[in-house]
């Protein structure tokens, strides 16, 4: 926990107390390596500002969420949520060796986040949505990704079987 949280802080993530209260629910902390699959399969955020790329009752995995970005041809969802922004930074990263994506990290979904999938986005959101948009069209190849996960000890005793 104290390797995530001092990783939050470099990252000057500004929703770092809400992270590290979500995190403080769960008892197991582990690094892990993403397959692209596994990065696509993350469950996204849902709030009022991407509610157009995250509508209620739809998918919430990023593939699906990045999707829905690139169809609606990269809007302004809000203060914070420049699409268009978000790519060029994750384009200059490309273009500069490698994505660094800053290691995203996920917790155990929960509260009625797993029935979209097992694993929630808690931060990371802006640049992976912008790294699995690019993904999808072709900008980018997957590189695997080491994410830090918080999970509790029934899903960390079942994965270390």
């Amino acid at each position: 926990m104290d390797e995530i949280e001092e990783h939050l802080r470099n990252l000057g993530s500004g929703n770092h107390s809400d992270n590290m209260d979500r995190l403080s629910r769960f008892s197991c902390y582990f690094c892990v390596v993403m397959t692209e699959d596994d990065f696509l399969g993350t469950v996204f955020l849902q709030n009022p500002e991407v509610a157009s790329i995250v509508p209620e009752g739809e998918s919430r995995k990023l593939r699906d969420v990045a999707r829905r970005g690139i169809d609606l041809q990269l809007p302004v969802l809000g203060p914070n949520w420049n699409l268009a922004t978000n790519l060029d930074q994750m384009r200059s990263q490309l273009a500069g060796g490698s994505i660094c994506l800053g290691s995203p990290v996920l917790c155990e979904a929960r509260d009625g986040e797993e029935k979209h999938g097992a694993w929630y986005l808690q931060d990371g959101s802006h640049r992976s949505l912008a790294y699995a948009m690019l993904l999808l069209m072709g900008e980018a190849q997957y590189e695997e990704q080491i994410a830090f996960c918080a999970m509790n000890a029934p899903m960390a005793a079942a994965l270390t079987r």
